[in-house]
């Protein structure tokens, strides 16, 4: 028996072994180009660690592109967490903590809370026009104006039963606040209101005083500029019980029912402690704003006073 020796064609092998090697090389290629295309390495070569990379990219898109696109900042992770950050206002929350912060701990909240209501500039400067389509829930502090000489059309007198002489307020507030009163006098309390509805001038006399007596930054504390004033717009009553004043009225059981319950009959506390440096104003007890019962207790169950959920729910 006799056998033939098979020859192996070397050809075909060579083929194999060369197409094989194409295939590994565009693997890795098509890998090499994911990771140098990737979101990860791009974040990666302006300086996130792993864990900031992780949390860049539960974002959406638009921060993560500008993460990539501009350099690292230490202030980026820690902004965009926060629950009423605004993309429109990022480069303000930046400017502020580098104006005022330098190296010292940074309160983001309050950064944010700063900047979303303009309190980030001084007061009366950048401001605007408030836009009247908002009906009740229009904004009027000291960077929101109302017109020039703002009076509205449905005035109407207070009796002496709600008030003391010479009242006068929005009839649709005046209906909520009888309401009102009818609810805290079946929880024995009595409602008053000693101030209401101010002219244009009215409420320029009152500042003039002020200012006339104790100097502007006394008069910006305490009162506000004619068209700048939430009693110029009819929606605003200054409440207390009978027998308290200003120094007083936050300290009685006639206080604790009102903040609590106001919200039910369309009335937030406009000026709550604690809060001044975004409301601009000092504490006022006896300050109640009419917005409607729905926005009320929107604005009540957020716990932010009414400059911060405007900023963030309202403005266009």
């Amino acid at each position: 028996m006799s056998y033939t020796k098979r020859r192996i064609k070397k050809g075909p092998i060579i083929i194999l072994c060369m197409l094989v090697l194409v295939i590994i090389l565009v693997v890795i290629g098509i890998n090499l180009y994911k990771k140098y295309t990737s979101d990860e390495y791009k974040l990666s070569e302006k300086g996130y660690k792993e864990d900031e990379i992780n949390e860049i990219l539960k974002f959406d898109e638009k921060y993560i592109t500008y993460a990539i696109n501009h350099d690292y900042e230490d202030d980026f992770i820690p902004l965009i967490k926060e629950k009423y950050f605004l993309w429109k206002n990022y480069d303000k929350y930046i400017k502020y903590i580098d104006d005022v912060y330098g190296n010292k701990k940074v309160d983001y909240d309050k950064v944010i809370a700063l900047v979303n209501v303009g309190a980030n500039n001084e007061p009366y400067t950048h401001t605007k026009k408030t836009n009247m389509d908002k009906g009740y829930a229009i904004l009027v502090n000291k960077y929101n104006s109302l017109p020039d000489k703002y009076a509205p059309e449905d005035i109407v007198e207070m009796s002496n039963w709600y008030a003391y002489p010479n009242n006068r307020i929005r009839k649709d507030v005046y209906d909520a606040f009888k309401e009102m009163s009818e609810g805290a006098k079946e929880a024995g309390y009595t409602l008053i209101v000693n101030s209401s509805y101010r002219s244009y001038e009215e409420q320029k006399e009152i500042y003039d005083d002020y200012e006339d007596s104790r100097g502007k930054e006394y008069a910006d504390t305490y009162a506000a500029r004619p068209d700048f004033s939430e009693h110029q717009t009819g929606l605003s009553l200054d409440i207390f019980s009978p027998g308290a004043n200003m120094s007083n009225f936050a300290e009685t059981e006639t206080f604790k029912w009102l903040s609590e319950n106001c919200y039910k009959y369309g009335f937030i506390l406009r000026y709550p402690e604690g809060k001044e440096d975004i409301t601009g104003y000092s504490y006022e007890a006896w300050h109640y704003r009419y917005l409607g019962k729905e926005l009320a207790k929107k604005v009540y169950d957020s716990g932010l006073t009414y400059d911060e959920y405007y900023a963030y729910y309202l403005d266009d």
